[in-house]
């Protein structure tokens, strides 16, 4: 009966996985509120501007990390932008482009490098990451959400 119970509620979760709120690239903005799994890591959530067919939202997480949205006309998350003393939880950021962007550090590592900036441009994605423990900085995009006439350098500087 427990078994059952445990299948039940981890099912349960799996179909909600969809709904949670996230700051995640390629989908909607973070809905403060929506998600306690991700509202606990949030500590602020504002918007902070508007640009030329885009607008931009600011997540300070719990940790002092600042992860900017930017959000094109039809709702969805076309880049990113983190700094602050941690990481942000990638997997947050990334959603279905985490698996692009964990192959690239992967075939990096075989590779041999190790420590400095990461570097992806794989599957659409562009992603930087760089920084040391106490500083980290870096964005990400999907070059397919690019609104038109957006200069991704200037936006993302």
């Amino acid at each position: 009966m427990q078994l059952r119970k445990w299948r039940l509620g981890t099912l349960a979760l799996a179909l909600a996985m969809p709904f949670l709120a996230s700051a995640a690239l390629g989908e909607a903005p973070f809905d403060a509120g929506a998600s306690g799994a991700v509202d606990a890591r949030v500590a602020s959530y504002q918007s902070a501007q508007t640009g030329q067919g885009y607008k931009v939202y600011a997540l300070e997480l719990n940790n002092g990390t600042v992860v900017k949205e930017f959000v094109d006309s039809g709702g969805q998350v076309f880049a990113l932008r983190w700094s602050g003393p941690d990481l942000p939880d990638m997997g947050m950021l990334l959603a279905s482009y985490l698996p692009v962007f964990k192959a690239s550090v992967q075939a990096a590592r075989q590779a041999g490098k190790r420590g400095g900036p990461v570097l992806v441009q794989s599957g659409g994605l562009v992603l930087v990451s760089s920084g040391v423990m106490g500083a980290f900085q870096g964005y990400a995009y999907l070059t397919a959400l690019l609104p038109p006439g957006v200069d991704v350098q200037a936006l993302l500087k």
